[in-house]
């Protein structure tokens, strides 16, 4: 049996459970998590949380949509048995008809989708740190390892335990050249979620400083489901000149190396930012962004 349940209706406690015993669990997942990036999240729920799938939704002139939101890099199945493709079919399936348009993405435990709906494919990044540091950095290339002895010449330092607030403004004084569209409320949603992680205990805030005590760069990770996922972060002029965020990224792995963990980047499409994470020796990971309308023809254009 599958129902779609409203926030107000779901157990938490199982599903959390679900996706704690997920074999593709993360933390986008989580009901708290969900709760700080869009707090009117539905919930996709098979049977007694047998398998489930958050979405959360909006209506703009009496439509009813579908969307992505910010720090949610997708949605999909998780499920703590073994779910097959027809499965994962008859879930999206099951999305009531009345959201006319669906702009959203998939983890990668989704192959099939609907007929009629757009595919695109995009990627995230990230290394296994299942083996020793000298092993990783074998993996580096050539140009990070020149950053790398720009940053020792600097005598640059790690600040741990960094204030994520402070993370969150320098990220939107450096994030306008970037063009990412974040509005006001969306630095609001950033400010919460990196809150609402620390207080959980699993969050890793570093800082990049000289000898001076100069901030150059500085960055936040999540911990969840053994993995280390980078949500933001920040490089000043001064930090890029002399390579910080190369340097904050080395010694994260290296204090993680030879751990049960796999390193997220958070992942990007943009060529010049996954160059970045790839010279880490950071792989590809594939997943399916949405895209449906089924808008009357007087409408689609709304949503071109």
């Amino acid at each position: 049996m599958i129902r779609i349940l409203t926030r107000k209706e779901i157990d938490i406690q199982l599903w959390d459970a679900c996706v704690e015993k997920s074999s593709n669990g993360q933390i986008f997942g989580y009901s708290w998590y969900l709760d700080s990036c869009c707090p009117d999240w539905k919930g996709i729920v098979k049977n007694n949380y047998e398998a489930i799938f958050p979405f959360s939704s909006k209506s703009k002139f009496g439509v009813n949509y579908i969307y992505q939101p910010f720090f949610t890099r997708h949605f999909g199945v998780y499920s703590s048995v073994q779910f097959t493709d027809e499965e994962h079919l008859e879930i999206l399936n099951s999305i009531p008809k009345k959201y006319l348009y669906w702009d959203f993405n998939l983890n990668k435990s989704h192959h099939v989708v609907p007929v009629g709906v757009q595919t695109e494919k995009k990627v995230y990044q990230e290394i296994d740190l299942h083996q020793e540091y000298s092993l990783i950095r074998k993996s580096y290339n050539e140009n990070l390892i020149r950053n790398l002895k720009k940053s020792e010449i600097g005598s640059l330092l790690i600040l741990k335990n960094f204030n994520p607030e402070s993370v969150v403004s320098q990220f939107k004084i450096h994030q306008k050249d970037k063009q990412l569209g974040f509005d006001e409320n969306d630095f609001k949603t950033l400010s919460l979620v990196a809150k609402n992680i620390t207080e959980r205990g699993q969050s890793i805030c570093w800082a990049v400083t000289n000898e001076t005590g100069e901030i150059l760069a500085g960055a936040f990770f999540i911990l969840s489901n053994n993995r280390i996922v980078y949500l933001k972060g920040f490089s000043s002029l001064a930090g890029k000149k002399c390579g910080a965020m190369h340097y904050l990224f080395d010694q994260l792995i290296s204090e993680n190396a030879n751990k049960n963990l796999t390193l997220d980047f958070g992942g990007s499409n943009v060529e010049t930012v996954a160059r970045f994470y790839k010279s880490f020796g950071a792989k590809d990971c594939l997943y399916l962004h949405l895209k449906s309308n089924r808008l009357p023809p007087i409408l689609k254009w709304l949503k071109r």
